[in-house]
């Protein structure tokens, strides 16, 4: 059980520095990397959330200091994202979870589809003022808020995509990004904890401490690194833990 948890720590602070530096915590990777390791996977999916929460909190005051985010933007998506996220816990707590591993392939091949198909931002902010953007915004976020919450995902690769049309420094709609996702992931971490039973506290800690690594190391490593070379690992580890999870659903093993 030690070497497990030395794994496990080591594994959740490499791939939350990662993860990021691109603002959007890494628990749509780890998940199914803790669920291979015999964790249920509604534990799996409350401490996905639990390490955004603290990986993003360390990335998301640091960004706020060097004026990374764009709060009015982050905000209007997140009051939506922060009020779905609760169901999305619920409904994932009740679900099958061959059907939720489903879901979680279909939502990486989207957030693979939308990394690789990512082109340079135009600055249309301007579409998200008035009451179609309070539409379209409350829309995206109530989404991303569900899906984080049902997935333990966090929401922020919802976002990410949708930011990359509106602003134009990466690192901004990173920053962005990692603001929205955590308040997202504290609501749905707060509504698996008012419905799991039997919790593993010390894997929780194990996490909670790896994120908390993996969130300074990631921003530290933001200012070292070229966006488009986290872009390709990003994309490089979606791609495993995709191919993964999907030969594990059809009774393979690798």
């Amino acid at each position: 059980m030690t070497i497990l948890y030395i794994f496990i720590l080591f594994i959740t602070w490499l791939l939350s520095a990662l993860f990021a530096i691109a603002g959007v915590g890494a628990a749509n990777t780890l998940i199914p990397i803790y669920y291979s390791l015999g964790i249920p996977f509604s534990i799996a999916a409350a401490a996905g959330l639990l390490l955004n929460v603290f990986s993003l909190s360390s990335s998301t005051a640091n960004n706020g200091r060097k004026k990374r985010i764009n709060w009015k933007l982050g905000t209007m998506f997140l009051i939506p994202a922060v009020i779905m996220a609760p169901v999305g816990a619920y409904i994932g707590i009740h679900t099958p979870k061959h059907i939720l591993l489903w879901i979680f392939v279909a939502f990486l091949a989207y957030t693979l589809y939308n990394l690789i198909k990512m082109k340079k931002a135009v600055n249309e902010e301007s579409k998200f003022k008035g009451m179609k953007g309070l539409y379209l915004g409350i829309s995206v976020g109530a989404l991303a808020g569900f899906l984080g919450g049902l997935l333990g995902v966090g929401g922020g690769m919802i976002i990410l995509p949708v930011l990359t049309f509106i602003e134009t420094d990466f690192k901004k709609i990173s920053g962005t990004a990692g603001y929205i996702a955590l308040f997202s992931s504290a609501s749905g971490f707060l509504s698996y904890l008012s419905l799991l039973h039997g919790v593993n506290y010390m894997l929780w800690i194990i996490v909670l401490v790896g994120g908390i690594l993996g969130g300074f190391t990631g921003s530290f490593l933001m200012n070292k690194f070229k966006s488009s070379t986290v872009k390709g690992i990003i994309i490089v580890i979606i791609t495993f833990v995709m191919i993964k999870v999907v030969l594990t659903l059809i009774g393979l093993k690798f």
